[in-house]
């Protein structure tokens, strides 16, 4: 099947194994994602919009045409959009403890 949706991943077809989960992200201005982690290595494809995100303990400004990377385990979110933010994100295979989702540090709760 060439063909299927974030939904569906948990039956992943063999060509899908280098990601756990994908889907499109829509922030608007004003909004923001606190700060988190994950058990595998996060992608975001910036396709629209402009904003500050952190990652890794560094903030960057992004728009269009902008890739973020972030290794499994640290930290990163969006601080503050500026202009409508849209793009599609992905993650690769779950690894150490293979939770799925935003996870944060107890200290961040």
């Amino acid at each position: 099947m060439p063909v299927f949706t974030s939904s569906e991943l948990r039956d992943k077809p063999e060509l899908s194994s280098h990601w756990s989960s994908f889907g499109i992200m829509e922030i608007p201005r004003g909004k923001d994602i606190r700060p988190h982690f994950h058990d595998c290595d996060e992608w975001w494809i910036i396709t629209d919009g402009h904003a500050m995100v952190m990652t890794e303990g560094e903030e960057y400004e992004v728009q269009a045409g902008a890739m973020v990377y972030t290794p499994m385990g640290e930290e990163h979110g969006v601080l503050e959009v500026y202009r409508d933010l849209k793009g599609a994100w992905f993650e690769g295979p779950l690894q150490g403890q293979q939770r799925r989702g935003h996870l944060h540090h107890p200290k961040d709760d």
